[in-house]
């Protein structure tokens, strides 16, 4: 077969128009999570945190967060929809697991997600070389960034997601990675073959050492009770 003659499609990414954000910010309806985030911790604090990271709400289910992908350039990739339990701050997988994406709410059919890291639009404010922190969870880097605010806090929105697709725009900087516990073998492996390509890797096994359930996370380990117990 003559390759010259196909007809190849290359499908390029399609991104969201800018003001979703403004359509979906989270000043016109609490979100569960923002709720749960202020009984742990004081509203500047959480305000500062939605303002870095831009999350958002939206009624896909009541009262659910957007967490907004958004790359360097400030582009737009993609918006995570993701319900909470506003009392626990857990996920709400009963009696389906409620993680979406904005397109569908918006009905975009022909869009092409290409996924980032979440929060990588704010490495654009620390110098190359600079240590930076991943997560698995978007909910956990938030979190940490109220709790530890002097690093960057990014996460893979998934344990799959620590992979140098998604870390090649980070590869300038070093990095700490905190999987969840259980995945630290996996994350480690992964993180030694990416040093051997250039990457500044260090894969912290913190909880793997401690007494803490399989799965769980740093801000399982930190965050304990809330504010007004």
């Amino acid at each position: 077969m003559n390759n010259t003659n196909l007809d190849i499609k290359v499908i390029q990414p399609k991104y969201n128009n800018p003001n979703v954000l403004q359509q979906f910010c989270n000043t016109k309806q609490q979100s569960y999570f923002i709720t749960y985030l202020l009984s742990y911790f004081e509203e500047q604090k959480v305000s500062q945190a939605i303002n870095m990271y831009h999350i958002g709400t939206t009624n896909y289910w009541k009262s659910a967060t957007v967490f907004w992908q958004i790359d360097i350039k400030n582009v737009i990739r993609g918006g995570k929809i993701m319900l909470y339990n506003c009392n626990t701050g857990k996920r709400v997988k009963q009696p389906f697991n409620h993680v979406s994406w904005i397109q569908k709410q918006l009905k975009l059919p022909s869009f092409v997600l290409q996924q980032c890291l979440f929060g990588l639009h704010l490495i654009k404010n620390i110098k190359k070389g600079n240590t930076i922190c991943i997560v698995e969870s978007e909910k956990t880097a938030i979190v940490m960034s109220i709790l530890v605010p002097n690093y960057i806090w990014l996460a893979t929105g998934s344990k799959t997601g620590f992979k140098q697709e998604l870390l090649k725009s980070v590869k300038d900087y070093k990095i700490i990675a905190y999987p969840y516990k259980t995945e630290y073998k996996s994350w480690n492996e992964k993180a030694i073959l990416l040093n051997k390509e250039g990457f500044k890797i260090e894969c912290s096994n913190f909880l793997e050492n401690i007494d803490l359930e399989d799965g769980g996370d740093l801000i399982d380990f930190i965050v304990t009770k809330p504010k007004s117990v």
